[in-house]
């Protein structure tokens, strides 16, 4: 039976942060992933048809991502900002989507961030700003809807609060990895050498102060044990979420009350990503030269209501997005129909016919995070109520559970690689300390 100083259960970019700091500091680590791959919710393809990689799940650098940056730095690695123009097309018609993130920002600049907490939808039944801001509250509801992956029932008001920045903050300013976001867990996994077990799914952590072992289960059947003084829980919400017994479920002995009641106040939102390589844009007959710096298009209505270029890169790469409810309903089907779905909707919105879009078609890339036993999900956001739960899940229990990984993301970075870059770093810090002491 292996004995180490730190478990890491997940090979994301939270767990090799964490993993990185402490095999750096002398400490015995070893990260167990369930997969056969490391990157987590991060997974990038390649295709010899494009000069640039496909982005599956993670593909931007949301706001200031400090801890994104300085590995980077490190790795050698080039990112770029997104700029570009915002166009919106409906029933045939396309224009420029004037004052975009104003309007979200008029809108949930009237959450009163100290007032009780509710869900938007009940916020937005309310009509904040009346008459005037009508159409304001229709794009944050899109928004909210979208980029959060939320059900608006169940997301809590608080957690959209503002917080110093405008609102819509990190959306806003976002940029990419030029070289494809896979290249961040590769560099932080690059020495860990056999510290890194792939194929390793963690089935049960039993634990007390000072001591757990963790049961690991890999598909060979073949059943074995880790025992060590501390564990890091890197795994995403949903996973945490499942019922034990079930493919991905992690079981606790004992379950910790404080955990289990901030995991219970979070929720894992829904994303369908599906990337699609053109010949050449669909819309490039329809305005010209003038939508050569086309960034996003927003498409109100129908399951998948933004759509996003490669941009300022200069290939027709073209990612289809749905968050929410209407992702949840189409997660599960078969990739020709989700295809099938955007493609009809874009078509509908250009006002082009759908064969004219889709004799444009060269390939599709999809990955159904949904119904990934280890992700069951895209990422997490705050139930009503929820607001504190990230912040609870940061805090070490007795010293020898920690967790990490967005959801336990303190700073509300929920859902992007910089908070689960950070909150592995906190951990690992948290771990030295509790370890030094012991």
């Amino acid at each position: 039976m292996d004995r180490i100083d730190v478990a890491i259960v997940g090979a994301g970019v939270a767990g090799l942060a964490a993993a990185r700091e402490l095999h750096r500091r002398g400490f015995r680590v070893a990260v167990l992933e369930a997969r056969d791959r490391i990157g987590g919710r991060i997974l990038t393809q390649r295709d010899e048809r494009l000069p640039l990689p496909i982005e599956m799940g993670a593909e931007f650098i949301h706001g200031e991502a400090p801890e994104t940056a300085r590995v980077l730095a490190e790795a050698g690695l080039l990112a770029c900002d997104i700029a570009g123009d915002h166009w919106q097309a409906q029933r045939g018609k396309i224009r420029p989507a004037v004052g975009f993130w104003r309007k979200i920002d008029r809108v949930l600049q009237r959450i009163d961030a100290e007032g009780p907490d509710e869900s938007f939808a009940n916020f937005l039944a309310r009509r904040p700003g009346g008459r005037s801001l009508a159409r304001d509250r229709t794009a944050a509801r899109e928004f909210v809807q979208g980029f959060h992956a939320a059900d608006l029932d169940e997301i809590g008001i608080r957690s959209l609060a503002p917080a110093g920045e405008p609102p819509s903050g990190s959306a806003a300013r976002i940029g990419r990895v030029v070289e494809g976001y896979d290249r961040i867990p590769r560099w932080l996994a690059r020495d860990l050498g056999d510290a890194l077990r792939l194929h390793t799914p963690v089935a049960e952590i039993a634990w007390e102060r000072g001591r757990a072992e963790l049961t690991l289960r890999p598909a060979s059947g073949e059943i074995s044990r880790v025992v060590a003084r501390t564990v890091i829980v890197t795994v995403p919400l949903g996973v945490l979420q499942a019922p034990p017994g079930e493919p991905g479920g992690l079981r606790f002995r004992p379950d910790p009350p404080r955990i289990r009641k901030a995991i219970d106040r979070l929720a894992m939102g829904s994303v369908i990503h599906l990337s699609v390589c053109f010949r050449d844009f669909p819309w490039r007959t329809l305005k010209g030269d003038s939508l050569d710096r086309l960034s996003f298009l927003h498409t109100r209505g129908g399951p998948f209501n933004v759509w996003w270029t490669a941009y300022p890169l200069r290939a027709p790469l073209v990612v289809a997005w749905s968050g929410g409810p209407p992702a949840a309903a189409l997660a599960g089907k078969r990739d020709e129909e989700i295809t099938a779905a955007a493609l009809r909707s874009l078509a509908e919105h250009l006002g082009i016919s759908r064969r004219r879009v889709e004799s444009r078609v060269l390939a599709t890339w999809s990955h159904d995070w949904e119904h990934d036993p280890f992700s069951r999900g895209a990422y997490s956001y705050a139930r009503v109520g929820g607001s504190e739960a990230a912040r609870a899940l940061a805090r070490p229990v007795e010293g020898t559970l920690f967790f990490a990984g967005e959801a336990a993301d303190a700073e509300g970075r929920n859902g992007t690689v910089e908070g689960a870059l950070a909150t592995g770093l906190r951990a690992a810090r948290q771990v030295g300390s509790a370890l030094s002491r012991g």
